[in-house]
């Protein structure tokens, strides 16, 4: 009698068809989604961003710049239009400059949270205008940050972890009429969640062609491709690991059949939570394996910011008290390792000179009545 219980437990309660436009409105509209993952993004984001202009400021007009004429005229071919050529010109080194540091700015206030409405197009604007100053210098991760940036202008990304939080915080904010304020509220809901739906689609546009691509190599299907990219020299920054992995032959095996199918299904798998979660973990884990073995970081950290989309808010709110609780635990059993426990000096029995008579005169003092009364 109790197995219908536990399997209408188990699997997920599926609305009638009739129900389902009002549901997906209901959801579009009633209040934002993904608002943790958003606010993680926003930060994975602006920090790739800032670490790539930094670690090539050096090379910067070799490689976007009045120097960079070798990738002429491939660059020129590349269809954008002329403000992002404006943005950063290949003829003015003070004017690029400006711009990179510029870039530099919003990526830095895009990574704290401030005024993101306004930053986040600017940041797409001068971020896109790098790019199209050279043709060559993708490794994916920039590419599909360009693609979500767009998405992403319409979306709320400071709700937690933000400098806009803080002064939301802090400041009061004026009480509008009601219809307007239903009105404003309805359509930022409805622009937010859209844009974490554009992402969603993204990335699983992203995992189900990559699939269908690896499955056209024999290595794919064989399970021996993940060995073949372990030994690629141009990909290899830790050579020593590297070669430690593919030892494993069953490793191997495994990584290259999860990271195939894994993909593949992925649209589907995101559909059950259980399946959910064990589909996250296996993309997560490819993720810091491509960073890993692979030295990707960019497009790794892009991915895996992308793919916490699919986790709730309230996930993410269990996940912060868990850590929180943790953090809490740990302290409370390091702190007896650091606090001194020799016991306190025990006073002086006595004291000689001054201390000794101004005791004496003030224990007279006390004990002797009040005669002038």
């Amino acid at each position: 009698m109790n197995q219908p219980n536990a399997s209408r437990r188990l699997l997920p309660a599926l609305p009638e068809p009739r129900q389902v436009p009002a549901l997906l409105i209901g959801w579009l509209t009633r209040s934002k989604h993904a608002t943790f993952s958003l606010s993680f993004l926003r930060i994975i984001y602006g920090g790739i961003i800032l670490a790539f202009l930094a670690t090539n400021v050096a090379d910067r007009h070799y490689l976007w710049g009045v120097a960079s004429q070798w990738v002429e005229p491939e660059a020129k071919r590349r269809g954008w239009i002329g403000l992002f050529q404006i943005a950063f010109p290949k003829d003015d080194a003070a004017l690029f400059d400006l711009s990179y540091a510029i870039l530099a700015i919003l990526a830095l206030l895009f990574l704290i949270g401030w005024q993101t409405r306004f930053v986040t197009p600017l940041l797409l604007v001068f971020w896109v205008g790098l790019a199209t100053n050279s043709t060559v210098l993708t490794n994916g991760g920039d590419t599909i940050m360009r693609i979500t940036l767009l998405f992403l202008v319409v979306a709320d990304l400071s709700q937690h972890w933000s400098v806009d939080a803080w002064l939301r915080r802090r400041g009061a904010r004026q009480v509008r009429p009601l219809w307007r304020g239903v009105i404003a509220e309805t359509v930022k809901n409805t622009a937010s969640n859209a844009a974490v739906v554009l992402c969603a689609y993204q990335i699983m546009l992203v995992y189900v062609n990559s699939a269908i691509y690896k499955l056209s190599g024999v290595e794919w299907r064989d399970g021996t491709a993940f060995y073949y990219s372990l030994v690629l020299d141009v990909f290899r920054p830790f050579p020593a690991l590297s070669d430690l992995a593919w030892q494993w032959d069953v490793g191997v095996f495994v990584a290259t059949f999860l990271s195939v199918w894994v993909q593949l299904l992925f649209p589907l798998l995101v559909l059950w939570r259980p399946t959910r979660i064990a589909a996250l973990i296996v993309i997560l884990g490819m993720h810091l394996g491509i960073g890993l073995f692979l030295g990707l970081w960019p497009f790794s950290l892009a991915m895996i910011a992308l793919d916490l989309l699919f986790v709730r808010d309230s996930s993410w709110r269990r996940m912060l008290a868990w850590g929180l609780s943790a953090v809490k635990a740990l302290v409370g059993a390091v702190r007896p390792l650091f606090t001194d426990r020799r016991p306190a000096p025990k006073p002086a029995a006595t004291t000689s000179g001054v201390g000794a008579a101004a005791g004496v005169a003030a224990t007279a003092a006390v004990a002797q009545p009040d005669s002038g009364r």
